[in-house]
């Protein structure tokens, strides 16, 4: 069962007046809510819980130049560094979990970026956050913990993921885009080989997976679906 999961992140940045939002959540783009408290994956592994520190998330929005070339112009989002950590209700019911609101712009968006990245203890906001403080304690940008074989297993990353995630997302005052985490595909699934968290030598297939599994698409409803 592919399961969706969604933390909101509304905008922080930007013109007032306006109430576009993003949205993060992590299962399979095509999955819908269900009640499982974990992500079931069909080759006996179940994820738990996953965490996952952002030091930055920005939108450009498309601007129209004298010349009538396109220009891009950047808004950051929430600022970081700050956690998504996704567990039980959140991980199966897909309701947003809002972290701040404020306004951004409408329009076209061109791009969306984020750093996913293994802070140091001594980072700035990082000793006021025990949240934080404990991923920078475990040297760890990404944590996955769950069952494999009803065994229990946490996985842990300290790569650093900068991602651009290109379209064109025509988003109005009151919009919302989602930023899809492919969980399910991480440790592998229908179609591939099981790759066993615990085994050192699959490390590199999972970070690539996890580096592959992100995804942007507009989802004014917040139902996990693009629109």
């Amino acid at each position: 069962m592919k399961t969706l999961i969604s933390a909101a992140l509304v905008a922080v940045a930007g013109c007032g007046g306006s109430n576009l939002s993003l949205s993060v959540r992590a299962g399979a783009p095509a999955a819908t809510a269900a009640s499982s408290s974990a992500l079931t994956l069909s080759n006996g592994i179940v994820v738990s819980r996953v965490r996952i520190v952002v030091t930055k998330v920005e939108l450009e929005l498309a601007k129209t130049a004298d010349a009538g070339l396109a220009d891009l112009e950047e808004h950051e989002l929430k600022a970081g560094p700050f956690l998504i950590d996704l567990s039980g209700a959140t991980l199966d019911n897909g309701t947003p979990a809002t972290v701040a609101t404020a306004g951004l712009p409408a329009g076209t968006y061109k791009e969306i970026k984020f750093k996913i990245h293994k802070l140091q203890t001594d980072e700035s906001g990082v000793a006021a956050d025990a949240a934080l403080q404990a991923m920078a304690t475990s040297g760890a940008s990404i944590i996955a913990d769950g069952t494999i074989d009803g065994v229990a297993f946490s996985f842990s990353t300290p790569m650093d993921v900068e991602q651009e995630l290109e379209g064109s997302f025509v988003m109005s005052a009151t919009s919302n885009l989602t930023l899809n985490v492919d969980a399910t595909s991480w440790f592998g699934g229908a179609g591939s080989a099981r790759l066993d968290p615990r085994d050192a030598t699959v490390r590199g297939q999972i970070e690539s997976n996890i580096q592959h599994s992100f995804k942007a698409f507009r989802d004014d409803n917040k139902d996990g679906h693009e629109d």
